[in-house]
């Protein structure tokens, strides 16, 4: 670098001495003549600026797109002339993003990536979340969402066709953190999930139904719960005494879904849900966590659905917050129980290990908000 430097100067002088003496026809010619160099010398410049990045491997570009995503800037101009790249290339830079998502999927937030080549070199524009570089536009306007309870409450609150608009104002939330959270809300009719750059919540209803449809079915669930609350709960109940009643019910009244295992085709969607159990009092493990879920909700209780496995099938229970801390519940588990004779699910400090497994990660970030 430094000797391009040295030739372009002394370019310049040759060029300055020989042109004092003539007409502005020779000026001309030293302008353009250093023009000339200056272009040279500043391609060179580039190409020998630390801006560049030589990428070796693929490891090296995922490094540097990892980077540049946890430091919230696009990444280096790149050299890839060492790489080899298929006759797509940037169907191979797009892979290579999606399996630095899937390896850190606290990085989400950078929600796409193009890619621009010329010659050898590669120039990736990442597009972040705004929530995360705070760079709304100034016309924006959402609900505003500070936590994972209140993206929760906003997502169940609003229900429909329409999106809801929302600022999340948390930067430390991750779109995972964040999907995981609206799953809680919908009842099992309406699937809940933020748009692609989590401006949004957006709401899908299950194949075979319609918005109108689902809303219906969570109406009728509602006032079923609501009927069963009028029922079972009096003033100078303990939060205890009525999740316990509210759950016994459940036990109490709602069979299994044997069509799960043997007819799953003929199986009708309500036994998933919470209009299923308390309605025909026939469910599976979403039926009966719903309903739990549902009635200690009216209840003033709180209560999340948990998914996981449970003997290596899929399953779904609760965690209730009772006496200033978190306790599983299975109503599926305790099926037939009664008060009466033991509740064997209900109200535990732990679960069997050899029994349950789920994300113990994904639950806690809602548990820690109370």
């Amino acid at each position: 670098m430094r000797q391009l430097l040295k030739i372009t100067a002394c370019f310049t002088l040759i060029v300055s001495i020989g042109c004092t003496s003539n007409a502005p026809i020779e000026e001309e010619k030293k302008i353009n003549f250093n023009l000339g160099v200056m272009h040279f010398l500043k391609k060179a410049e580039a190409e020998d600026s630390e801006e560049i990045m030589i990428i070796t491997d693929e490891k090296m570009l995922k490094a540097e797109l990892k980077k540049a995503i946890e430091e919230l800037r696009q990444p280096s101009i790149m050299d890839i002339s060492m790489l080899k790249l298929s006759e797509q290339p940037d169907l191979d830079i797009k892979n290579l993003y999606f399996e630095l998502l899937s390896e850190n999927p606290d990085l989400k937030y950078a929600y796409d990536l193009t890619s621009n080549f010329e010659d050898r070199y590669l120039n990736c524009q990442l597009d972040f979340m705004p929530y995360k570089t705070n760079n709304y536009p100034e016309s924006f306007t959402g609900i505003p969402i500070t936590s994972l309870q209140a993206l929760i409450e906003t997502a169940s609150a609003h229900l429909g066709e329409e999106p809801t608009a929302i600022q999340i104002l948390n930067p430390t939330l991750s779109p995972d953190q964040m999907n995981y959270a609206l799953q809680q809300a919908g009842g099992g009719y309406i699937n809940c999930i933020l748009n692609k750059d989590a401006t949004q919540i957006i709401y899908q209803p299950p194949i075979g139904f319609t918005i109108e449809e689902s809303l219906a079915a969570l109406q009728e669930a509602d006032m079923l719960a609501d009927a069963i609350i009028a029922q079972l709960i009096v003033d100078n109940m303990t939060d205890l005494e009525k999740a316990e009643i509210l759950y016994s019910y459940v036990t109490e009244n709602v069979k299994y879904d044997g069509r799960y295992n043997t007819d799953f085709q003929n199986m009708p969607y309500e036994s998933q849900t919470a209009l299923g159990a308390l309605k025909d009092g026939t469910a599976i493990c979403g039926g009966y966590a719903h309903a739990v879920k549902l009635l200690l909700e009216k209840a003033g209780i709180p209560c999340l659905n948990v998914t996981g496995t449970w003997f290596n099938g899929h399953h779904m229970w609760n965690i209730i917050y009772l006496d200033q801390e978190w306790l599983w519940c299975d109503a599926t588990a305790d099926r037939g129980n009664t008060r009466l004779y033991g509740l064997h699910h209900f109200g535990l400090h732990e679960l069997d290990a050899d029994q349950y497994h789920w994300d113990a990660n994904k639950i806690s970030s809602l548990l820690v908000e109370k």
